[in-house]
């Protein structure tokens, strides 16, 4: 059989091990790097069925970032399913949490300081999806 023209565009997702012990499912991954689009992001989504601090100390970095967290009920993706705790500060001292209860989102520009990510509370799986726009990722 003829290979495909457009088989390019289509990539079986890879994935990694998990950073956290507590998240206990491989990480489906994506890079669009130069040989898949050449946008410069990476993105993975991870499943929470347990409650963690997934990071502990606050910090910031030079690129975008976004964090997406959304429930795992098929009939309701809004119902997150849980409570998470982010804490956000311009400028590292002046820290602000946010309480998270239904699908959200949250953009983190460049410098932003960032955490403690607490997932206080895991009624269902909760997923979480991490965008950002660099080749490495890399804290301050």
């Amino acid at each position: 059989m003829a290979a495909l023209k457009t088989a390019k565009y289509v990539r079986e997702t890879p994935a990694r091990k998990p950073n956290h012990k507590e998240v206990t499912t491989m990480v489906p991954t994506l890079t669009s790097d130069e040989t898949f689009g050449n946008l410069g992001f990476h993105m993975y989504w991870q499943t929470i069925k347990v409650p963690f601090t997934m990071a502990a100390e606050p910090h910031r970095h030079d690129f975008p970032q976004y964090l997406t967290f959304s429930g795992t009920n098929p009939d309701d993706l809004v119902d997150l399913g849980g409570i998470i705790e982010i804490t956000l500060s311009e400028d590292g001292k002046n820290m602000e949490k946010h309480i998270i209860t239904r699908a959200t989102t949250v953009y983190i520009p460049p410098g932003l300081f960032h955490n403690p990510l607490v997932f206080k509370k895991v009624t269902r799986p909760i997923l979480m999806m991490d965008l950002y726009f660099s080749d490495k990722y890399e804290r301050k």
